[in-house]
């Protein structure tokens, strides 16, 4: 089992806290928000940890000197493309895998040992303007993601896949990339055009469990999760 964490975005939103740094190496609690990830998914079992880097690569040594497990890709492309790319560099290790995005505060280790099927981490907001919404049945299996404003159970910027999904995932991303005209395309993009083919499963966490930081009112909220203010 490993993880590839995508953590090549310029983080513009966060200026001028990335203006040195990947969004990913801003600081929440104290810790930078990949060292988090890092930690839990080393304390889950995870073998090896991939990052696929663009801005401001170099910033990165210092975990790699820390915790020795972890390979680095580097996407030439951070500034064209979306995180479509990075998961298309990263191909090979899909399988087994979590896959996460850098900007993500895991608030608490949340992760499973090993998953038994592909799924989505996900948990209920409200009053938001516009989020991945995921759609699922009874048995929590989902079926469609909306992109859209409201209340519901949102991606939570976590899935895992199974080794069988993951080829089915990654020759879609293959396809999508080579086809070209790609470049505002998501790595969600991919999976969601995949859900009639692959069971996947919502696996639901709390709403404070984790909070994405996208700009400095998501930082001010992600520190007051820290300290149990929210």
């Amino acid at each position: 089992m490993n993880a590839v964490i995508m953590a090549a975005g310029t983080g513009t939103r966060l200026r001028p806290l990335t203006d040195d740094r990947p969004k990913g190496m801003v600081e929440v609690g104290g810790m930078p928000i990949v060292e988090r990830q890092i930690r839990n998914f080393l304390e889950t079992g995870v073998a090896e940890i991939v990052i696929v880097t663009g801005h401001k690569a170099e910033r990165f040594a210092p975990l790699a000197a820390k915790y020795g497990r972890l390979t680095f890709v580097h996407n030439p492309l951070y500034e064209a493309c979306n995180n479509i790319y990075s998961m298309y560099l990263a191909r090979a290790y899909l399988g087994e895998s979590y896959v996460s995005e850098a900007d993500v505060v895991m608030h608490r280790n949340y992760l499973l040992p090993r998953p038994e099927t592909s799924m989505l981490y996900g948990g209920y907001r409200r009053g938001f303007a516009k989020e991945w919404i995921l759609r699922f049945d009874g048995r929590r299996r989902i079926h469609r993601v909306d992109v859209m404003g409201g209340e519901g159970v949102i991606l939570a910027g976590l899935s895992y896949w199974t080794a069988p999904d993951a080829q089915v995932v990654r020759e879609r991303l293959e396809a999508l990339v080579e086809a070209g005209g790609f470049e505002t395309l998501f790595w969600d993009d991919v999976y969601m055009s995949c859900l009639d083919r692959v069971p996947v499963f919502l696996r639901e966490i709390g709403p404070d469990d984790w909070t994405e930081v996208d700009t400095a009112d998501d930082l001010t909220r992600a520190e007051a999760r820290e300290k149990g203010n929210v």
